[in-house]
């Protein structure tokens, strides 16, 4: 049997997943390493090649991309007695950033074959899976602004077109959040709720999230002019928007959220369900190779 599955998305970062993976497959064949490998073909075809996976006996398995392929990886591994890899060969590598995962070829694969596994929290969202940051508002306008240059322009500079289009209109949202015995009811340029420090390609919206706590963290950046929003925004990137009077932060392991209006939610870069949504924990769902505490 082969001792490692790759799950390889070729058209991550603009196509140098695929390349990295090239060098990858070197590395295997001189360490006389037994793999397999599939291709993704089509979106959640990463996800139905686990399952598939899966069922055919492999317990490590690697998924070779940027975020969306990882978290398409991880929901068919979770809750399962299989151990997931990543080599983050995307453009964002938002999980692996707090993972603290290698991005280059021969370091990633080092901690694929020699890393410790660990026990990594998971969420959901009305049932859907998520492995490192859901939300919406601001941050979905984004990603749905980016969509719109992707065939033009490669790498980040679809991301930061698109923020500057978002930016042009921001929107608030009237949320009701309810977590523990609290509610807040305000008007919201965003939420987001994760395990991971990081989305958007590094910005650090929360700033002090722990994928291994057993708790969310909870940002939300209340309504305020365009100017206000422009001063702010370095913060996110630094993790530094902590303790301002626009922002509030808590930890849980379960939020619901109402919205007066639709409102499409982002789950781990892809966005799909609508609010009202509850977000729930699954403490523990996935075992992930890591680097070696040793």
């Amino acid at each position: 049997m082969d001792d490692y599955f790759f799950i390889v998305n070729p058209v991550a970062g603009s196509g140098a997943a695929l390349r990295k993976f090239a060098q990858v497959e070197q590395l295997l064949k001189q360490k006389c390493i037994r793999y397999g490998k599939a291709l993704t073909t089509a979106p959640q075809h990463a996800a139905a090649l686990a399952k598939q996976a899966l069922a055919r006996g492999k317990t490590r398995i690697i998924a070779v991309g940027g975020d969306g392929t990882v978290g398409e990886v991880a929901s068919a591994l979770c809750n399962t007695s299989a151990t997931m890899g990543i080599l983050p060969f995307g453009t964002g590598n938002d999980l692996a950033r707090t993972l603290c995962l290698p991005t280059q070829p021969e370091e990633a694969l080092g901690v694929v074959l020699g890393g410790d596994s660990r026990q990594v929290d998971a969420g959901e969202a009305n049932g859907k899976f998520f492995i490192n940051e859901a939300g919406f508002g601001f941050d979905v306008d984004v990603l749905q602004c980016t969509e719109s240059f992707k065939k033009r322009f490669t790498g980040m500079i679809p991301y930061l077109l698109g923020l500057v289009r978002a930016l042009s209109h921001l929107r608030p949202l009237h949320l009701t959040i309810r977590y523990g015995e609290q509610t807040l009811e305000q008007d919201s340029l965003l939420i987001a709720v994760g395990n991971g420090r990081f989305f958007g390609g590094g910005m650090q919206v929360l700033p002090n999230a722990c994928p291994f706590d057993g708790q969310f963290d909870v940002c939300v950046v209340k309504h305020m002019t365009l100017g206000r929003f422009l001063a702010i925004l370095p913060r996110f990137v630094k993790g530094k928007h902590i303790g301002l009077p626009e922002i509030t932060y808590f930890r849980t392991d379960a939020v619901q959220v109402d919205c007066t209006t639709e409102s499409p939610l982002n789950l781990d870069g892809e966005v799909g369900l609508n609010v009202p949504v509850t977000f729930r924990l699954l403490p523990g769902a996935l075992r992930v190779l890591l680097a070696s505490q040793a």
